[in-house]
């Protein structure tokens, strides 16, 4: 297990933290929530690992196709687990809008095209605007798009242990990106 990313987990699933109503006013907050929605299977199911572009530019959509494959396959054994335990340690519930069976049905079925956008020329795979959005998760970064959140559409991809920051965290000799057994 992945300190760093367990980090995140942690602390997202905590749910402390300062609000801002204003910019200049940090409000201690606590939500009540007893859910927490978790972004995974988004990556596997759309490309949005930089390893997916690296088997696109090395094999073209056959390698592309096969590392999606592979990370949907290791899904359950790698990162199910590990999700939920860190969680449910604050009482929470874990849910997988991504792993939705239906909409892992159509994302499976659908042509890698039309889920992410490697080799789409520039200019070609752009928004409504002419902006350029990058190439994994295009499906939703389009839909985010279309939906008014072209901030979001356009944000640079962070894997959450560097979004988090926790990555960067230390204690002694143990550094947030030390393997946990």
């Amino acid at each position: 297990m992945d300190l760093s990313i367990s980090y995140a987990l942690y602390f997202a699933a905590r749910g402390e933290g300062l609000s801002s109503p204003s910019p200049d006013e940090m409000t201690p907050y606590t939500t009540p929530s007893r859910v927490l929605l978790s972004g995974l299977g988004a990556d596997e199911l759309f490309g949005g690992y930089q390893r997916h572009a690296t088997a696109f530019n090395r094999n073209g959509f056959t390698g592309l196709l096969d590392e999606l494959e592979l990370d949907l396959g290791r899904l359950g054994r790698r990162n199910l687990g590990r999700d939920d335990r860190v969680i449910s340690h604050w009482g929470r519930e874990a849910r997988f809008p991504y792993l939705d069976e239906a909409l892992v049905g159509w994302a499976v079925a659908a042509p890698v095209t039309d889920k992410c956008g490697f080799g789409v020329r520039s200019g070609q795979g752009t928004a409504d605007a002419g902006e350029e959005l990058e190439p994994g998760k295009k499906v939703l970064r389009c839909l985010a798009w279309k939906l008014g959140m072209q901030a979001v559409a356009s944000e640079k991809k962070r894997a959450i242990q560097f979004g988090a920051r926790t990555a960067k965290m230390e204690t002694g000799k143990t550094k947030g990106t030390q393997l946990l057994s």
